[in-house]
């Protein structure tokens, strides 16, 4: 027993030891942060867009992409998880598409995405609190927030994620050995390397490929819609207009995008929807998220940030997405190069 104690004492002694050089404790770390860092998961994608086996990476930083230094990033990319894409595999998000297609136009544009599944714009303004300040040196030229659809979610629900919060409400202990410790992180890299040799799917929506879309009877009314999610458009304004002095605090430019979902289509400026049963047409919350679209473009006019209105000017066909919101890899590269033909002429030259 007293070999067995001592042998343990010693195990124990290097494990602290390796902690103390290789972990988070001395250096600041991530706390209870959720974000996650040292990511790379494997997912199987067979069945949600016959995609087979993609990799999602997230650095130290809790960054996705490629980039030399946080200081040199041209754009950063803040968003929920149509813009984390954590299903599209790397050099396939629409962020990857849009530095590619600066690329294939003659300009290296440093695009880095910074999207968190879940989080809306309060989660956004935590960011720059919370998460930003510990990334060493980030300075971005330019912060594209891609948002609209988690904020209605939070005005239709009153509900707010994690995500949203930015620490774990519980089990705030497993969160802090997760960011720091160095024991975990070899733990879970031998667990994505065996997961690598067994993905297996663990997300799968309902598409609506195939669906005869049909034009309602009556057209949306946005204008009532927007009497009745006034106080939620007013706070959603209100957080806006923070978040582009929060990037414009940063030393970068805002630039805002509206959002589409895939529950409904437009075609010659009506809205089509999926027929009922009942005779009936749904047209999946499409005048609620216009009202938060019609919203952020004002108050971006409003700041002078970069507008940009993808949810007005790009429009989605069937294989474009394998859900209701996120888009396969067919329909994330149509968002990046649609915005960078629309930002091509707005961005000055790169560093």
């Amino acid at each position: 027993m007293k070999t067995v104690g001592i042998n343990l004492a010693l195990l124990l002694a290097v494990v602290l030891a390796a902690e103390l050089v290789f972990g988070g404790w001395m250096g600041g770390g991530y706390g209870t942060l959720v974000i996650p860092r040292n990511v790379d998961r494997p997912f199987e994608t067979t069945n949600l867009y016959g995609g087979g086996i993609v990799r999602f990476k997230r650095d130290r930083h809790g960054l996705r992409g490629t980039y030399e230094d946080p200081a040199r990033i041209d754009i950063l990319a803040i968003g929920g998880s149509t813009t984390n894409e954590i299903f599209i595999g790397e050099g396939m998000t629409w962020t990857d598409t849009l530095a590619k297609a600066f690329s294939e136009n003659g300009r290296k544009v440093t695009v880095v995405n910074a999207g968190v599944d879940g989080q809306s714009t309060i989660g956004h303004l935590k960011n720059f609190d919370l998460w930003f300040p510990r990334i060493p040196g980030l300075k971005p030229r330019y912060v594209l927030a891609y948002l609209g659809i988690n904020d209605f979610a939070v005005a239709a629900t009153g509900h707010l994620g994690k995500q949203d919060h930015m620490e774990a409400p519980t089990r705030k202990w497993k969160q802090w050995l997760i960011n720091n410790s160095a024991v975990y992180g070899l733990y879970r890299t031998l667990k994505g390397a065996w997961q690598a040799r067994r993905a297996d799917l663990i997300h799968n929506q309902k598409n609506y490929d195939g669906t005869p879309w049909t034009a309602a009877a009556t057209q949306p009314d946005l204008a009532g819609e927007e009497r009745r999610l006034a106080p939620h458009l007013e706070a959603y304004a209100g957080r806006l207009k923070e978040l582009a002095a929060r990037i414009r605090g940063l030393g970068a430019e805002a630039i805002l995008v509206t959002q589409h979902k895939a529950t409904y289509r437009i075609r010659d400026g009506l809205v089509l929807g999926k027929p009922l049963p009942d005779g009936r047409v749904d047209i999946g919350e499409y005048a609620g998220l216009a009202a938060f679209n019609k919203t952020t473009l004002a108050v971006c006019r409003e700041v002078k940030a970069i507008c940009v209105d993808l949810a007005g000017e790009l429009f989605f066909e069937d294989g474009d997405h394998y859900d209701g919101l996120h888009t396969t890899p067919k329909g994330s590269e149509k968002i990046g190069r649609y915005l960078e033909a629309r930002l091509r002429d707005l961005l000055v030259t790169p560093r």
